[in-house]
């Protein structure tokens, strides 16, 4: 009896810690985020979550996806307490490398390079020259 119960603690322990990994790996910026509204520079509004934009981050990868298609884009990224630098981008399912000009249409500036001005448990803000996106833990 006191084996199986040894055996349950030390299999629930390592479920805990295999699940928690990828959230400690890249910190609070971990997870899939919702656009909810994207705005240039003057204030306009570009987007909103009706168009279904998704960055999903998770250990040292960020992928950008807008709903109903099912190509995608996938990219390394550098993050630090106040910066989110998008690295080089491959397309899905080409394999191919691509330009920031790829990911115009999901929001990612001309040179990869976001401020962070809020994260928490629930909401992301980003932001460049080129505009704001404001995003939902999804």
């Amino acid at each position: 009896m006191r084996n199986k119960a040894l055996l349950l603690f030390c299999f629930f322990s390592l479920f805990i810690v295999s699940c928690t990994h990828w959230r400690e790996t890249a910190g609070e910026i971990a997870g899939m985020w919702q656009m909810t509204e994207w705005r240039n520079a003057d204030g306009q509004i570009l987007a909103t979550q009706d168009k279904g934009i998704y960055y999903c981050i998770q250990l040292d990868l960020m992928k950008f996806q807008q709903k109903d298609k099912e190509d995608y884009y996938l990219s390394y990224y550098t993050h630090t307490r106040d910066s989110l630098i998008v690295g080089k981008i491959v397309h899905w399912p080409s394999d191919s490398v691509c330009s920031f000009s790829a990911l115009e249409s999901m929001g990612v500036p001309a040179d990869g390079r976001f401020h962070i001005d809020v994260l928490n448990d629930d909401h992301l803000q980003l932001s460049s020259k080129e505009g704001t996106l404001l995003f939902r833990r999804y």
